[in-house]
């Protein structure tokens, strides 16, 4: 039994109802012959082991509350195309962390409806990426007193970036504006992915702006190359030994801790780095 719900409208074909249990799904690009053009209202509604969903480039518009306490949604793949996303579409979606799109265009309201850590993938229409973190942030509010008013208060950072997206995309020398907030208010880790994703994929990155994000990683250098190695992580290695970051003191402690660690990748490219860069280690004799 199929478990798509298909209805005609005059907007052309709906997807009505999903009543698949199954984590990843893949929405059908077409329905007796005709593109599937919307996700209606709660049609994935209340679905606990939906894990990852990827609707096809003919869907241009998500109904309200389409995919409402999802608790277990992690990542959305969305293809170029979408330009409506109704109210509350992605509601007590806690879990959704990953959201990938191909083009730029109207990801404001998918974006800006979470206040939980979300990456961004965007793929060009020209096959470039960016990669950008939008950290969580929190709020409450103050009583002021006198007068008896309520103001927000925000903590962290990520309601500051999801104010660089609009309808028509991303504001990316904004989004890069916004880092000194988040070194301020953010976890370290969080700063570091943001410092990362940008110079790893640095789509419309200026270059007074990756120097911003170099100084920064060169500045903390220690706990940086730590949480490196830490994670296994060689393309941000290679990103710190390519840009020359590390001195011959963080190199050292550096060399100790992959080798500690059994990141023997890690350890040659170090090593690699060392000899290229300071040459041969003196060895020191004791008689």
């Amino acid at each position: 039994m199929e478990p798509w719900i298909f209805e005609p409208s005059k907007r052309g074909i709906v997807l009505t109802k999903c009543s698949s249990t199954a984590a990843f799904l893949t929405v059908p690009d077409r329905w007796n012959g005709q593109p599937v053009c919307e996700i209606g209202n709660y049609a994935f509604a209340q679905q606990p082991n939906l894990k990852r969903v990827t609707l096809p480039g003919s869907i241009h518009t998500i109904g309200n509350h389409a995919f409402y306490n999802c608790s277990a949604l992690e990542q959305l793949i969305l293809q170029n195309g979408l330009h409506s996303v109704g109210d509350g579409a992605f509601k007590n979606c806690r879990s959704l962390h990953r959201i990938s799109v191909r083009g730029l265009t109207y990801l404001k309201s998918i974006v800006t409806d979470f206040s939980n850590e979300i990456t961004l993938t965007i793929t060009t229409d020209d096959g470039q990426t960016a990669v950008l973190l939008f950290p969580e942030y929190d709020y409450t509010f103050q009583e002021i007193i006198p007068p008896r008013e309520f103001r927000s208060v925000t903590y962290g950072s990520g309601s500051f970036y999801r104010m660089c997206v609009t309808r028509d995309g991303v504001d990316f020398a904004e989004y890069d504006r916004t880092f000194p907030r988040a070194v301020r208010e953010d976890e370290p880790d969080v700063v570091q992915t943001i410092a990362f994703s940008r110079l790893l994929y640095p789509y419309r990155l200026r270059s007074a702006d990756r120097e911003v994000y170099l100084a920064y990683l060169r500045e903390h250098a220690d706990a940086v190359i730590a949480a490196v190695l830490n994670t296994r992580d060689l393309p941000r290695l290679q990103l710190l030994l390519d840009e020359k970051q590390l001195n011959r003191e963080t190199l050292e402690t550096a060399i100790a801790s992959a080798a500690e660690k059994d990141f023997p990748e890690a350890v040659s490219l170090l090593m690699d780095y060392r000899l290229s860069h300071f040459g041969r280690p003196h060895r020191r004799f004791s008689l």
